[in-house]
């Protein structure tokens, strides 16, 4: 049993982390909690119950797309100026617990404090930057109303109101 994403602390252990991809596990061992001090990312880290050991997290913040950077629809009606996005800037499960639900569960989570925030500031909608193929893969299978960029196939967006959509599927 898992407990609920929260934000990082001090007591969330990180060393015995282990992603499929060896840059997402650098940045959680070594930039993660500098990173989220800084506020310059805010990092969700999920551990089991009975452990403080981080099995899955992600990071987020603000950024802002440039409209050339968007899919047409989503720059419909909004002028010419750079538009602001939530980004997921990464999301990785520990190898040894792949396959029970956490990637998913992360995206839900990210999809919902999205949304909530949409409602505080500024922010059209989520943006991602896939960092391969198989991230590519996962994040339009989860979230099919992700649309890729013009700019670049593996930076998806999806915006608010079709985020709003999925929470109510």
């Amino acid at each position: 049993m898992y407990l609920r994403p929260r934000a990082l602390t001090p007591d969330h252990a990180l060393d015995a982390f282990e992603s499929r991809s060896v840059e997402q596990t650098r940045w959680l061992r070594e930039h993660a909690r500098q990173a989220h001090a800084a506020r310059t990312a805010h990092v969700m880290a999920v551990a089991p119950q009975d452990s403080p050991d981080v099995v899955a997290y992600y990071a987020w913040n603000m950024a802002s797309v440039a409209i050339d950077a968007v899919p047409a629809r989503v720059a419909r009606g909004v002028g010419r100026h750079a538009q602001p996005f939530a980004l997921l800037a990464r999301l990785a499960v520990d190898t040894r617990h792949e396959s029970r639900g956490l990637g998913h569960a992360l995206l839900a989570d990210v999809v919902m404090r999205t949304v909530e925030l949409s409602t505080r500031i500024g922010c059209r909608g989520l943006l991602v930057h896939a960092e391969d193929d198989a991230a590519l893969a996962f994040y339009l299978h989860a979230l099919p109303g992700f649309e890729a960029s013009p700019s670049d196939p593996r930076h998806l967006v999806a915006l608010v109101k079709d985020l709003r959509c999925t929470l109510g599927a």
